[in-house]
């Protein structure tokens, strides 16, 4: 979390010019740089995701399918990445707390 406020800081620290991107060394012509991807927004978030438990999870998961663990207390959750492959985001909560996990 540390980290993650720091980094804010300093790119709020950074001027406009100071954060640009520098575009002076390229191998490709800028001409043929397309934008590509979903627009703005064309990646829904999870918002309020269900879960089942670690037993049917089990059963749905195979063992090299990879999650991304979280623990807040008494609280553990697992967010599989083929689903955060199509979401990127999830707006969950983790006991009393509000969370964002980001893929």
């Amino acid at each position: 979390m540390r980290t993650f406020v720091i980094v804010l800081l300093i790119l709020a620290w950074l001027t406009p010019a100071q954060a640009a991107w520098d575009f002076s060394r390229h191998s490709i012509p800028i001409e043929d740089i397309l934008s590509g991807g979903p627009p703005k927004d064309g990646i829904p978030a999870l918002v309020k995701p269900a879960f089942i438990t670690a037993g049917a999870a089990g059963r749905l998961l195979s063992a090299d399918d990879r999650v991304i663990g979280v623990r807040l207390g008494d609280t553990v959750k697992a967010y599989p990445i083929r689903i955060l492959n199509h979401h990127e985001l999830v707006n969950d909560r983790a006991g009393e707390r509000s969370i964002l996990v980001s893929w």
